[in-house]
């Protein structure tokens, strides 16, 4: 029987598609099926330890980049790292499935919001939105 197999390629395709078919499609995206979206606005301060504040645009960036946001399987593994913008926020598309979001927590601060576990699924947009304290007095 198994030479009747290799001699015939319609055989051959036969036999892979039954043995894909019998293949679970853990942790996949089916063909045609859109990934998840997370996306949220970041707002970092205060940046002056006295109010009003007047900080240069160039200066509110780099806390913003100083700020990455990390984006990890539940097990810890990182899947992606997403600087967000002072006035866009984040967006960023992913596949279906659950993720920790969290800052590096570094000194004084950080962000009563992190670390969070969101689930997307496809198509699917959820929003969090992050608030971070620099601990600036």
């Amino acid at each position: 029987m198994p030479e009747l197999i290799s001699s015939h390629p319609l055989a051959v395709i036969v036999v892979i598609a039954l043995t894909v078919a019998m293949v679970p499609n853990v942790g996949c995206l089916e063909a045609g099926s859109p990934a998840g979206t997370l996306t949220g606005y970041v707002s970092i301060g205060p940046l002056c330890p006295v109010e009003p504040c007047s900080v240069p645009h160039d200066r509110l960036v780099a806390a913003y980049a100083a700020r990455p946001i990390t984006i990890s399987t539940p097990g810890g593994s990182a899947v992606a790292t997403v600087i967000a913008d002072p006035e866009t926020g984040y967006t960023v598309s992913l596949k279906p499935g659950t993720y920790v979001i969290d800052i590096h927590h570094q000194g004084i601060g950080g962000s009563r919001d992190l670390p969070a576990t969101v689930t997307l699924r496809s198509g699917e947009t959820v929003r969090l939105n992050i608030s971070i304290d620099t601990g600036i007095r």
